[in-house]
Order: structure tokens, then C-alpha cells, then sequence
């Protein structure tokens, strides 16, 4: 009866490596379509990634969006040619259940600044795949953040600020 316990165990856990697997190459293909969607400003492409009732979080103020009408107008003001680069950096991704997936990702975004040139930032997000009845996997969440600027530290008495 252990000999089975174990048996059983160890199955288990060779039988979830190819999910992982599964769940990483799902991931990033969906990522690799989103980056060349938005990137051509190829609007339909990028909202056939997105269930009808998706939630969309991104970092500018206000860059907020549920459901496909609204998250059409906040793709539209950012996936254009020529907008921008984003490229993706890394990810994880990891199966939640076979019809859930989570990714973890890193981005590099870089735009044009106020002052006409070159701004890099990094993108961090958190997205969750959902598999439809039609097989096709879509975003229900799509979120992502940009970290805050290292804090300025303040000039020792006396001594004037670095420039």
C-alpha cells in the first residue's frame, strides 16, 4: 500500500511537468501575438486576444477597461505603428487549471519622451489566460504597472545637489 502512495505521488508530479510546459509555450505565443498586434497597430488581432468581458489595467492614468467596446478605445490610443516599441523581456507562466493561466512578465517599453527622445521603461504584468469552449486561449485579466523611480536622496547639509 505505500509502494502504491508513492507510486501515485511520483506520477503526479511527472504528470504536471508537461502542463508547465504546455502552459509556458501557451503563454508565450499569446504574448508574442499581443506584442506583434499591437506593435503593427493591427487593432482587430490585438481584441481577438480578449474575452468579451475582459478587465484591462495599464499604466497610464485612467488606463482602465472592461469589456471589449471599452478596451477597443484603450488599445486604439496605444497599439499604433510608430507609437512605440514593446518588446517582451520574460515571462513565466504557470497553469492554474487546465483552462486558467497566469503569466508573469516583463516588457520593455520605449516611446518617444516630452522631450522628443528615446524614453526606455520597464513594464511588468500579470495576465490570465482563459481557454474557451472554442479551444482559444484569451485574456480575462491584463495587467500591467510600471515600478516608480529610485527615491532621490536628499544633498548632505551644505553641499549642493548633483546634477
Amino acid at each position: 500500500m505505500h509502494r502504491s502512495i508513492i507510486a501515485s505521488a511520483l506520477a503526479a508530479l511527472f504528470c504536471a511537468n508537461p502542463a508547465f510546459a504546455g502552459s509556458t509555450d501557451i503563454g508565450m505565443a499569446h504574448s508574442e501575438a499581443f506584442e506583434k498586434a499591437c506593435g503593427s497597430g493591427n487593432i482587430p488581432q490585438v481584441m481577438a486576444l480578449y474575452e468579451d468581458d475582459a478587465d484591462v489595467i495599464w499604466p497610464g492614468q485612467g488606463d482602465v477597461a472592461k469589456g471589449k467596446d471599452a478596451i477597443a478605445k484603450l488599445v486604439s490610443g496605444y497599439c499604433k505603428p510608430g507609437a512605440g516599441q514593446l518588446k517582451l523581456e520574460s515571462q513565466s507562466s504557470r497553469e492554474l487549471s487546465p483552462s486558467y493561466i497566469v503569466n508573469v512578465g516583463r516588457w520593455k517599453s520605449v516611446a518617444a519622451g516630452a522631450d522628443g527622445k528615446p524614453t526606455e521603461l520597464e513594464v511588468r504584468t500579470t495576465e490570465v489566460l482563459h481557454r474557451g469552449k472554442d479551444g482559444r486561449w484569451r485574456y480575462i485579466v491584463d495587467h500591467a504597472s510600471i515600478g516608480a523611480p529610485p527615491a532621490q536622496t536628499a544633498p548632505a547639509a551644505g553641499k549642493p545637489a548633483s546634477s
